[in-house]
């Protein structure tokens, strides 16, 4: 909320004119922009206006801005919004973005917000080229708000929508809770600082589909590192098994014992009932699979708190934490881990 209570505060300090008497110096009035403001809740939407200023509301994983559609941004031009790519009839040639602004007849590209369509069915369903009679239609959409896409502030990766002013009520777009994390740490890995996997860490791959080389890396999306695993690949979702395990760690004089991390996992399928957390005591050949109290939301790449997973079995013992991945022709879900922790009390 945090951005908003600014913008509302801004107005209402430029409409009082800071206390100005002298009406020389006093501001014009402020005149609030068609549509209100929105937090972006489901009733509540965000507005271009708002969108088109960068505004975020950290409440959330993602936001529901309303719009009316009204072209598109010819990248075959260029990936930039401006006069010469803004198009505003059809038929359309681009199906990876819709251009939304705040009445149905706006021509003006300055004020309209790019909004990104990914791969998938709510691109199907939006686009100007598949769909030439949405134009004009007004529509609410979930993304991601306060960065630029096509160099202009608006809405990226859209995973959902519904036709009117409105979101969708059943769709929980809340940031989860992070969960406490006690007791005094014993041990942490997979810091986003580091450059590099652990070398302490161990990738073991059981089987794998044919094509596939490998399910668990390390990857960096802007200076921020974590552990990836996935099996798609060659367009398709492939069964595989495979772990990425710690060193020993000992949890010897502890009486309780927990273990946490932070991850992601914006596309779900099987990644819930097949991937885990796993444990197991030093020497042994066989993992014991751990419930996640926390699972990430799916309408993005936010990473959120896994919650506290009890090791109290293990204490006055040296184990080994990891991460299970499977997955199947159904469903070869991709999931983000970083900021492991293991931590006691005595």
């Amino acid at each position: 909320m945090k951005n908003i209570k600014i913008i509302l505060s801004m107005l209402v300090l430029m409409t009082l004119g800071l206390g100005a008497c002298n009406d020389e110096l006093a501001q014009p009035p402020v005149i609030i922009p068609e549509g209100g403001i929105g937090t972006g809740a489901w009733d509540n939407p965000m507005t271009v206006y708002q969108v088109g200023l960068g505004s975020v509301n950290n409440a959330f994983e993602s936001c529901w801005v309303k719009g009316y559609i009204v072209g598109y941004v010819n990248i075959d031009v260029a990936n930039v919004l401006k006069d010469e790519t803004a198009v505003f009839t059809t038929p359309a040639t681009v199906k990876t973005n819709i251009l939304l602004a705040a009445t149905a007849d706006e021509k003006d590209w300055t004020k309209c917000i790019p909004v990104q369509l990914p791969s998938g069915p709510v691109r199907n369903a939006l686009n100007v080229a598949d769909h030439a009679d949405n134009m004009g239609k007004e529509v609410c959409i979930l993304g991601s708000t306060g960065s630029k896409y096509c160099s202009a502030y608006g809405l990226r990766s859209a995973s959902a929508y519904k036709w009117g002013d409105k979101g969708d009520e059943s769709i929980d777009n809340k940031k989860p809770e992070t969960p406490v994390v006690t007791g005094q740490t014993i041990y942490s890995a997979l810091d986003a600082s580091d450059s590099s996997l652990d070398p302490e860490w161990t990738i073991e791959n059981v089987p794998l589909a044919t094509g596939l080389n490998y399910v668990w890396s390390w990857k960096d999306y802007n200076g921020q590192y974590y552990l990836n695993a996935s099996a798609y690949a060659q367009n398709k979702a492939n069964a595989a098994l495979a772990y990425c395990y710690s060193p020993v760690i000992s949890l010897d004089g502890f009486a309780t014992a927990a273990f946490s991390f932070e991850h992601a996992a914006k596309f779900q399928t099987t990644i819930k009932e097949l991937c885990k957390a796993v444990v197991r005591a030093e020497g042994a050949t066989e993992w014991t699979d751990l419930e996640i109290p926390t699972w990430p939301g799916t309408t993005s790449w936010a990473f959120v708190n896994s919650g506290e997973i009890d090791l109290s079995a293990y204490v006055g013992k040296k184990v080994q934490i990891g991460f299970k991945y499977e997955s199947s022709d159904a469903g070869a879900d991709t999931w983000e881990i970083k900021n492991v922790k293991v931590t006691g009390t005595k």
